[in-house]
C-alpha cells in the first residue's frame, strides 16, 4: 500500500505536470483514495487518504496537513453520498469524483486561507476547481477498474 501511495505521489508531483490542461493536472491521489474508499470499508479509504495526504504534504509547499485533511474530507463525502448506490453502477465513479474534487479543492482553499496564505477565490474556483472537475471525472475510470481488480484479488486472497 505504501509503495503504491509513494508512486502515485511521485507521479502526480513530477510526470503528470507534462499532461496539464491550463496548468492543472488530474488529482491522481484523490482519485485513487476515493476509489479505494468506495470499494473497501470507509476506514480503509480514510487510512489511504491520510497516508497519501501526508506524503503529498511532505512534497508540497503548502501548510502541512492541508492535503491530508482535504483528502479525508473528500473520501468521507464521496463515501457518504454514494453509500446507497450500487458499486456496479457506471455513474458511481464519475459522481464520486465530482463530489470529492469539489470537497477537496474547496477545503484545501479554506485551509490555505485559515493558515494565513492569500487565496483568490475566483481564481481558485475557475482556474483550479472547474478544470480539476473536468480532468478527474474521466481519470477515475481507469483507476476504478484497476482498483476493483486489486480489491477483488485481495478479497480472494483473504478467503483462500
Amino acid at each position: 500500500m505504501l509503495v503504491l501511495l509513494l508512486g502515485v505521489a511521485m507521479l502526480q508531483t513530477t510526470t503528470l505536470r507534462w499532461f496539464s490542461v491550463g496548468g492543472v493536472v488530474p488529482d491522481l491521489m484523490l482519485v485513487l483514495v476515493v476509489c479505494w474508499g468506495l470499494l473497501r470499508e470507509w476506514r480503509d479509504g480514510l487510512t489511504w487518504a491520510l497516508l497519501g495526504g501526508v506524503i503529498l504534504d511532505l512534497l508540497s509547499g503548502g501548510p502541512f496537513g492541508a492535503t491530508s485533511l482535504s483528502l479525508t474530507g473528500a473520501v468521507t463525502a464521496a463515501r457518504a453520498a454514494t453509500v446507497s448506490i450500487s458499486r456496479d453502477s457506471i455513474w458511481l465513479p464519475a459522481g464520486a469524483s465530482l463530489l470529492a474534487t469539489a470537497v477537496y479543492d474547496v477545503s484545501y482553499l479554506l485551509l490555505l486561507r485559515v493558515s494565513g496564505r492569500p487565496v483568490s477565490w475566483s481564481a481558485g474556483l475557475f482556474q483550479v476547481l472547474i478544470p480539476c472537475l473536468v480532468l478527474n471525472a474521466p481519470t477515475i475510470y481507469p483507476v476504478w477498474w484497476a482498483m476493483r481488480r486489486v480489491h477483488r484479488r485481495t478479497i480472494v486472497e483473504k478467503m483462500g
